[in-house]
């Protein structure tokens, strides 16, 4: 198969689009991203052979022609924090089943969608992973791509929803109040999950697949926590939110005392994240320790001089020491 290089983006003006959008620019891909109101994106453009275009709807029309020419689609719409462009949990199915008609009519070769680990058919009702592996099932139906399914463990980076949360928290107060707190995680960082991402587009090896990705250390909410205190050098007590309590706290917003917590986490850390699958064997490269990744956006600034030390004196990438 003969694959172009013309790339179309859905769901890519949230945390994980940003950093997909411009790991796809840096290797020459030519990115259009599709959102409703281009006006509030057009700071995406200043990404290297990346344009921001208007999609009306996710109506047949629109669609097919924002799709016309494309030979990459990256499906990114379950992501959370796309802000205005954000899909509610009761559109997802059906905006996947549009993206996947309207694909087949383009003739893509090619898609990568964003999923969570435990999506599964098996959750009752409409649960958030229930409808996750709907939508799954669906993008991976597409006839006429070759298809992958990324379901990642928790992303963290610098504004994300989850370690940033924590740590203006602590720099409100020594207390630190978490949802979910039992939920076992394996924190990777967004970069390593957007080179990986990106650098899966041409292998094979990765054509038809499901591929759950997961950092190396596996710990409780309450324990990464319990990290970034450590980090921010803060002696601090972490401790649960009830779920009434953070259910209000979210719903409060910008407006609630409590920074640690938002209604997307409610949403999507429920329940465990975890995986046996082994980033290096699947992507080629190893993923950045946990304790480094959140010192870069959490750590007084002599305790981030020092860890970047240590990692050149150890040879790391060099990209790591931004």
């Amino acid at each position: 198969m003969i694959l172009g290089n013309k790339v179309s983006v859905f769901g890519g003006t949230g945390f994980v689009g940003r950093e997909v959008v411009n790991e796809l620019s840096k290797v020459g891909y030519e990115v259009t991203l599709l959102v409703r109101r281009p006006e509030r994106y057009r700071d995406f453009s200043l990404y290297s052979n990346t344009v921001v275009r208007a999609l009306s709807s996710y109506d047949a029309e629109p669609l097919t022609a924002a799709l016309a020419g494309t030979d990459i689609i990256v499906n990114l719409i379950a992501d959370r924090s796309t802000g205005t462009e954000r899909i509610e949990p009761s559109e997802l199915v059906h905006v996947n089943q549009k993206i996947k008609a309207a694909s087949e009519i383009a003739d893509v070769k090619r898609v990568l969608s964003l999923s969570q680990i435990g999506a599964s058919g098996d959750e009752k009702g409409r649960d958030w992973l229930g409808l996750l592996a709907e939508a799954d099932d669906l993008m991976q139906a597409v006839s006429c791509a070759n298809v992958t399914i990324f379901k990642p463990s928790l992303l963290i980076g610098e504004n994300d929803d989850t370690t940033v949360r924590f740590a203006k928290q602590l720099q409100r107060m020594s207390l630190l109040m978490v949802a979910n707190v039992n939920t076992v995680v394996q924190p990777v960082w967004i970069k390593d999950f957007a080179l990986a991402f990106v650098g899966s587009i041409r292998n094979p090896a990765t054509f038809g697949q499901k591929l759950e990705v997961s950092g190396e250390e596996r710990m409780t909410l309450k324990e990464l926590g319990q990290l970034v205190a450590e980090i921010m050098q803060k002696e601090a007590i972490v401790f649960p939110m009830c779920r009434l309590n953070a259910t209000i706290m979210a719903k409060l917003g910008a407006f609630s005392p409590v920074a640690s917590v938002s209604e997307s986490q409610l949403l999507m850390l429920k329940h465990d994240m975890i995986s046996e699958s082994d980033f290096s064997s699947t992507f080629g490269f190893m993923p950045g320790g946990l304790e480094w990744v959140i010192s870069t956006y959490a750590a007084p600034h002599n305790i981030r001089e020092r860890y970047n030390f240590y990692r050149k004196k150890a040879g790391r990438n060099p990209r790591e020491l931004g």
